[in-house]
């Protein structure tokens, strides 16, 4: 049960499906050629597709909340890889990797200065980064906030702890506002209930259920 709601303002989605080497864009989520040349050719598929849904969105003065299960997960592993076989370490893939890049870099190119957080709480990190947006909201930090939430597939090693086999990469990015009460969807968790919300965002839906139970977040 939800505890307030929150109004979109705006959204955008990149879906990747790395089996079907399919791509779909969804609401104003831009394309790659729109992310500077410089920075694009050092990110991961991960950081790219939150950022061409952060910049889609983004208004001056919007602070970001980024929410992620596992963040870029393939990326530290690449690494880890890396040192098992003692080879040089990347730079690049070192800072794309923690945990708060993607908002970095959504934040330097879009030459915001304000503050970017990144929450993570299991299958029901979508819900707490939307938690954290309305604490801002009605603590009257920010009077709008872009929440992206980005989640991938599992690596073959880790597959034991992906509890949505065959659900793709999912990014996702929302500008909200706080609302008043009326009919919200309410979110399902995970990839899938990112999927599920794009759905209804593209059906017209405007509102979305805040719920601070996060006991399904394991």
């Amino acid at each position: 049960m939800g505890i307030a709601n929150l109004a979109v303002r705006d959204w955008a989605g990149v879906v990747i499906d790395a089996a079907a080497e399919s791509e779909s864009v969804r609401g104003r989520a831009v394309a790659s050629a729109a992310v500077p040349m410089g920075l694009r050719r050092r990110m991961p598929k991960f950081a790219l597709a939150a950022v061409r849904c952060a910049m889609g969105v983004a208004s001056p003065g919007c602070e970001l909340v980024f929410a992620s299960r596992f963040g870029d997960v393939t990326t530290a592993l690449g690494l880890s890889e890396a040192i098992v076989a003692a080879d040089l370490l990347s730079p690049a893939a070192f800072s794309a990797c923690v945990h708060n890049a993607a908002p970095g870099l959504a934040a330097q190119i879009l030459g915001e200065k304000s503050s970017h957080t990144a929450v993570s709480a299991g299958a029901r990190s979508l819900d707490a980064g939307l938690l954290e947006a309305w604490l801002r909201l009605t603590a009257g930090e920010a009077s709008e906030v872009v929440v992206l939430f980005a989640e991938q597939p599992m690596p073959q090693i880790y597959a034991e702890f992906d509890h949505e086999p065959g659900v793709p990469l999912v990014a996702l990015a929302l500008r909200v506002v706080l609302a008043d009460q009326g009919e919200a969807v309410t979110l399902a968790a995970g990839r899938t209930g990112a999927l599920a919300l794009m759905d209804e965002l593209d059906a017209g839906a405007t509102l979305i259920a805040v719920s601070p139970d996060l006991q399904a977040a394991a």
